[in-house]
């Protein structure tokens, strides 16, 4: 007798614990459908478009936040500060692109679109001369907003008015104000720059002189790096294809 009532103990408390599990795996399934559902219509849903006022109020804060960014002074500004001023995707490429400057052989960067062949070969010319011994830290970061770096040089071309939809700000040159070569994204209620994409539509115009000669990326920079430099600095070759010796 008691070996019966243990028996249907026994299949009565696996029948339990199977519709249990039978009934929380319905919960789960349920719960799932529903996440997947509102995932998949979160990305169908089109952008918001913001009133025609916000978008001239952005636009009146798209020129003091460009002013910010070159009045940085690069050798003893405070990075933490200076990285609010960037995008997210701005600071990881920061530091992929100053790792690869660092330690990437030349197999590995002429692989690299032209935009980050250019700083990693121009970043190791400046380093294997001492220019960046004068910053403290986050030499990327300086070096790219300093005074050899993009946004000095995009200063003193003629630039147009800056252009402004929804999250996205560009400004582009004067005599083609359409044609954006700077590109801010609003992000925690302000503009912030995105050096990667910026550094790739400045250099576009570059990376047509390789096109026209049918060079590599690679060897379209150093022709660029040896023009800009010659007068200053020696052994401008492929050589800084490959990390520089003894960092």
């Amino acid at each position: 007798m008691t070996n019966n009532l243990n028996k249907y103990a026994r299949r009565f408390g696996i029948a339990f614990i199977y519709g249990h599990l039978c009934f929380c795996g319905k919960i789960l399934f349920v719960l799932f459908i529903l996440v997947q559902t509102f995932t998949i219509s979160c990305h169908n849903q089109p952008p918001v478009e913001i009133t025609e006022s916000e978008i001239q109020l952005r636009k009146q804060a798209l020129e003091p936040a460009y002013q910010n960014l070159l009045n940085i002074p690069a050798k003893t500004a405070v990075p933490d500060s200076v990285l609010l001023m960037l995008t997210d995707n701005s600071r990881y490429w920061l530091e992929n692109i100053e790792r690869a400057a660092l330690y990437e052989d030349s197999a590995l960067v002429v692989q690299r679109p032209f935009h980050e062949i250019m700083v990693i070969v121009t970043y190791r010319l400046l380093l294997r001369e001492n220019v960046l011994a004068e910053y403290p830290d986050y030499k990327m970061l300086r070096f790219a907003l300093g005074e050899k770096g993009i946004l000095r040089r995009a200063k003193d071309l003629k630039l147009g008015p800056f252009e402004v939809k929804n999250d996205r700000g560009s400004r582009g040159l004067a005599e083609s104000p359409k044609v954006p070569i700077l590109i801010f994204k609003w992000d925690e209620m302000r503009w912030k720059f995105d050096l990667p994409e910026s550094m790739q539509l400045l250099t576009r115009g570059l990376e047509t002189i390789g096109v026209k000669k049918d060079w590599s990326n690679s060897k379209t920079a150093i022709y660029l790096l040896e023009k800009h430099y010659h007068n200053i600095f020696f052994n401008i070759n492929e050589s800084l294809l490959s990390p520089v010796p003894a960092i």
